[in-house]
């Protein structure tokens, strides 16, 4: 049997079949040896009745004293209930939905059963368990492998189809040269998969998993590091500094020492001769938009223009304010290049970039479109890089000759998966806050407090400043009735506020001029309160707003929460941020708690990784890298680096055999990538 052998030679798997198998990517042999169990059945916790509890099930041995019960409740439905006695102690086993069991359960004979059991004052239960004769337990103690449930496949058919694979001598190339399988001391790949599938102890998975972890680390850390390249000359010069320096003199503020840090980096990365290829990354409000200004004019004054893309029209309007409005005196022109202009506007502004007379041009997805032409590109930057594919960022760069790259991002992301998804970049921290910026404080409440909440929220109002209510939905759900949505709640304050303040909303549903329209008014102070989705996560910075409410938290992501509350206390006023849900349930509120204690977007990320597990973190699948399959970043970071290290001893070998090995991972990942971009 070979590893590319269709999924449909083996026995039992039909057309039907085959079809729910492919639609979960598995059609060949080798796509189901990569199927891996997401959890195991451990029969050996045994225990006493008392240790079994709701959430943990147990192994005991007993007594069948009697012939038991079946109840008909409706339909096909059905409860089988048996005494049985454990220890001296009387026991229930009920069945659901099982009721062939009244004639498999023998009067007088022991069994072992596993489950979870109840207890109901001194009587107990143990639930819909597991059992086999204890005079011939068999398999009954060996570890069973569970795998995620596929529609129209029986649970035990995996099983069955694993079976005819590794009995009918499937060929397994292991691929990792023999010196570092050994040096790293892992089990060849057939023996790691065998032990994955068909467990004999819980070391053996161990080994097994720690062997999968390792192919699955070296190859996305081989994959990026072939993305990155050898170092490129740069024909860029950059020369003059002079009108930089006016800039940073000019500026209605002092930079901190961290800006200060990234512009040195930076500054070092243009004069080294080769392409820069950086990362700055900081948390909402430290100033990152400054830092793209000061390169743009550095460049524009070096003869050389810089395009700015933005993932939304409202960031691409926002950095087009904060740049005309920084180098109003520098002789900087900047254009905003968006898919909403009108034809006429957007060719005159297209020839003016084509010949020079633009310097700075930002924009959304349209500035990688064909019609752009650029007169000199010379540095390319990308904000908020997780929205953006990496073709995306790829087809931009294409515009210029070998231009610098520069992402900004104020997306919090685990020091781990910033090794992973930005490997092929060099990492600058901006990890400090403007002067003069005070903490937000944060608040978790339910609707019980909204008319308090509304109160403070008019507080600030009279003071003259601006606040914010956020929503989940645009529209009530009948599905979701309890989440909040903008039109409802924009009726109830309009009530409450309309005759003394200017009330407006702001969703996806608007239309650019309406959208621009709004944002203007409340830039410009003319509308106190907006009520808004998370539309407004990134791209609106009014110093004068204090307070935000976001309804209904328990809808956003930990990492979302973050940015929309850094839409406020970006000026001198102390600011407020209220975060409300009516949940109950202790994984939300534990949630909640890591907002209202952490002030740092990395604490809040790694906290936010460890509650959601891997998954698509950021979608990997926009970055254009394979998502994990047993490798948790978070938890397996040694061994990231550790294979980091190795793949770059790899890329320098000379060896046949390493040199046949890397060509093969590469084609792997790179065939997956493929697959990515294809769906």
């Amino acid at each position: 049997m070979d590893w590319d052998d269709s999924i449909l030679t083996l026995k039992g798997v039909g057309p039907k079949r085959g079809t729910a198998l492919e639609e979960h990517q598995i059609k060949s042999v080798g796509n189901l040896v990569n199927f891996y169990p997401k959890r195991y059945i451990d029969r050996n916790v045994s225990g006493s009745l008392d240790d079994g509890t709701e959430s943990k099930a147990i192994t005991i041995k007993a007594l069948v004293c009697g012939y038991g019960r079946l109840q008909r409740i409706r339909g096909n439905l059905s409860i089988f209930s048996i005494p049985l006695l454990c220890e001296e102690v009387k026991i229930t086993a009920v069945f659901f939905n099982q009721p062939y069991l009244k004639g498999v359960l023998k009067d007088n004979q022991e069994y072992y059963f596993y489950g979870k059991t109840e207890k109901n004052g001194e009587k107990f239960k143990i639930m819909n368990p597991q059992f086999a004769p204890a005079n011939n337990a068999g398999r009954f103690f060996e570890l069973t492998p569970v795998y995620s449930k596929i529609p129209g496949i029986p649970n035990d058919a995996i099983r069955k189809m694993l079976v005819q694979i590794f009995s009918g001598h499937l060929e397994i190339e292991d691929g990792l040269p023999e010196s570092i399988r050994k040096n790293y001391q892992l089990p060849t790949m057939a023996s790691a998969l065998e032990a994955i599938h068909f467990p004999k102890t819980k070391a053996a998975v161990f080994n097994g998993k720690e062997r999968l972890k390792f192919n699955e680390a070296l190859k996305i850390n081989m994959g990026i590091l072939s993305n990155a390249g050898e170092s490129k000359f740069s024909n860029i010069s950059i020369n003059t500094f002079e009108g930089m320096k006016a800039l940073i003199g000019n500026l209605p503020y002092e930079l901190t020492q961290s800006q200060k840090s990234v512009i040195d980096d930076i500054l070092e990365d243009f004069k080294n001769g080769h392409v820069m290829n950086r990362l700055v990354q900081g948390d909402v409000g430290s100033g990152k938009t400054v830092i793209a200004v000061i390169s743009a004019c550095l460049m524009a004054q070096n003869g050389y223009q810089t395009a700015y893309m933005a993932p939304t029209e409202i960031l691409a309007q926002q950095h087009g304010r904060s740049f005309n409005t920084l180098l109003k005196n520098s002789g900087v022109s900047v254009e905003i290049i968006t898919g909403s202009l009108k034809t006429k506007e957007r060719r005159e502004i297209l020839e003016r970039v084509a010949n020079g007379e633009t310097s700075v041009v930002i924009g959304t997805h349209a500035l990688i479109q064909d019609s752009v032409d650029y007169y000199n590109l010379g540095l390319v930057i990308t904000d908020e890089q997780h929205r953006f594919g990496v073709k995306q960022r790829g087809r931009l760069s294409l515009k210029g000759n070998q231009p610098h790259t520069m992402v900004m991002s104020a997306t919090p992301i685990p020091r781990t998966l910033a090794l992973i998804l930005y490997g092929d970049l060099s990492v600058s921290y901006i990890d400090e806050l403007p002067k003069g910026r005070k903490p937000i404080k944060t608040y978790c409440y339910d609707d019980a407090s909204l008319h308090k909440i509304f109160s403070f929220l008019e507080s600030e109002m009279k003071k003259n400043r601006q606040v914010f209510v956020i929503c989940p939905f645009i529209e009530a759900s009948e599905e979701m009735s309890e989440v909040k949505d903008i039109e409802s709640v924009y009726s109830v304050i309009a009530k409450r506020f309309d005759e003394n303040y200017n009330i407006g909303f702001l969703h996806s549903r608007l239309g650019n001029d309406e959208k621009e329209e709004i944002i203007k008014a409340f830039n410009q102070g003319e509308i106190q309160l907006l009520v808004a989705t998370s539309i407004i996560e990134v791209g609106i910075d009014v110093p004068n707003v204090s307070a935000i409410a976001i309804l209904s938290a328990e809808r956003f992501g930990l990492s979302q929460l973050h940015q929309l509350r850094g839409r406020v206390g970006r000026g001198e006023h102390q600011s407020f941020c209220f975060l409300v849900t009516n949940s109950k349930s202790p994984e939300t509120l534990a949630r909640m708690e890591v907002i209202v204690k952490n002030r740092s977007g990395k604490k809040i990320a790694d906290e936010d990784y460890r509650l959601r597990g891997p998954g698509d973190y950021f979608g990997f699948k926009q970055h254009g890298l394979p998502d994990f399959g047993v490798l948790n970043p978070m938890d397996d970071m040694a061994l990231i680096q550790k294979t980091r290290e190795l793949a770059e001893t790899l890329f320098n070998s000379t060896d046949k055999e390493v040199m046949a090995y890397r060509e093969k991972v590469l084609k792997t990942f790179f065939k997956e990538v493929e697959e990515i971009s294809l769906n």
